[in-house]
């Protein structure tokens, strides 16, 4: 994913070169104030933010491993990184039932309080994905949330894909743990993982006893990050200092003109393709407009089309694994109108010159 030019020169050149230097901590405290007002909190007084040298998935995995101390908890699936969870839980030996949604709309809040109408007491947790970025599906987040909340669980929520894309409403929605990276719409570099934490609920979970994680111990990051700006381990400082810019630039670029132009280049790219007789898999009101899966024409599968774009200079992706009748685009990066006009242009010429070819 495109970057950018700020955080080139904060990988090469940090503010600081070691995790325990003085420097490092206040690199720390500015991140935290940044981010939590780039996720449009209210309350900064009320969360901190975790980071773990983790990928999404390892920093769901330790959100999950530390509300396990509570007992059971309930999965939400309704797709491919759904699944995931589900796979990871099993996996690790977490106690929990799997909520089952259809993976081709967003899931039915109304439905979910229905079953935990008959399930009252049964579960001390959920956890569930904002954005189901394989099918390019927008769960909404606000709803789930109040609707697990009002059931008196506590909620954790997986926002890879959805955090600085758009407008997520994080306090409304009542998530307790809130999963991003620094990598998607944030547009630092791959390599932190990092959980938004309420504070009465990470007190809960450090009352309720330890869980069996050591390196992915949430609870044990939160409490040595929150009283010394550093991590329990060593983590790269290049990795934070990219973070510090992705801050800065964000907070120059202003989010909510970051929100408008994620979306308004994939509204670009989805008008052009149609004219080229390539639609999107969802229905508009189902997705976010910042990942969005393309059916191929017919007679065109993905490995074809992706070497004849390999070939413009583009990388395109694969869509919903092992379908090779669709591929997805992401306007996530650090893109600029000239990259959308050359982008549209190798669509041009990929298409158009293979569909006089086969005519």
């Amino acid at each position: 994913m495109k970057i950018p030019e700020i955080i080139h020169e904060y990988l090469v050149s940090p503010p600081c070169n070691y995790h325990r230097q003085e420097g490092f901590g206040v690199m720390f405290d500015e991140n935290q104030r940044d981010l939590k007002s780039l996720l449009g909190i209210r309350d900064s007084s009320a969360f901190f933010v975790t980071i773990l040298l983790a990928s999404g998935t390892g920093t769901n995995e330790a959100a999950m491993r530390a509300m396990s101390v509570l007992g059971k908890g309930l999965i939400i699936r309704n797709g491919f990184f759904g699944q995931r969870l589900v796979d990871q839980c099993t996996r690790t030996g977490i106690d929990h039932d799997v909520y089952d949604a259809p993976d081709d709309r967003p899931l039915d809040a109304k439905h979910l309080d229905e079953f935990l109408h008959h399930t009252t007491g049964k579960y001390k947790w959920a956890y569930f994905v904002s954005h189901e970025t394989r099918a390019t599906l927008k769960n909404p987040l606000e709803d789930i949330g109040r609707t697990l909340k009002s059931h008196g669980l506590v909620v954790g929520a997986d926002c890879v894909s959805s955090a600085f894309a758009y407008k997520l409403s994080i306090e409304d929605a009542q998530l307790d743990l809130m999963v991003f990276t620094t990598s998607k719409a944030l547009m630092a570099v791959p390599g932190l993982g990092m959980v938004l934490c309420r504070h009465t609920v990470m007190s809960s979970l450090k009352a309720a006893g330890k869980s069996e994680a050591y390196y992915l111990d949430l609870v044990g990051e939160y409490e040595k990050q929150k009283k010394e700006k550093a991590p329990r381990f060593g983590q790269p400082v290049e990795l934070h200092a990219a973070l510090r810019a992705a801050c800065i630039h964000l907070t120059g670029v202003g989010i909510e003109n970051h929100h408008r132009r994620i979306q308004s280049q994939m509204h670009e790219l989805v008008s052009h393709l149609s004219t080229l007789g390539v639609n999107t898999l969802m229905e508009p009101k189902f997705r976010a407009n910042v990942v969005v899966n393309f059916l191929l024409p017919s007679g065109l599968e993905y490995n074809e089309f992706q070497t004849l774009m390999a070939r413009e200079g583009f990388y395109i992706l694969y869509g919903i694994i092992e379908d090779p009748s669709m591929f997805q685009l992401c306007t996530m990066g650090d893109l600029t109108d000239f990259d959308i006009a050359g982008l549209k242009s190798a669509f041009n010429k990929v298409l158009r010159d293979r569909a006089r070819a086969v005519a």
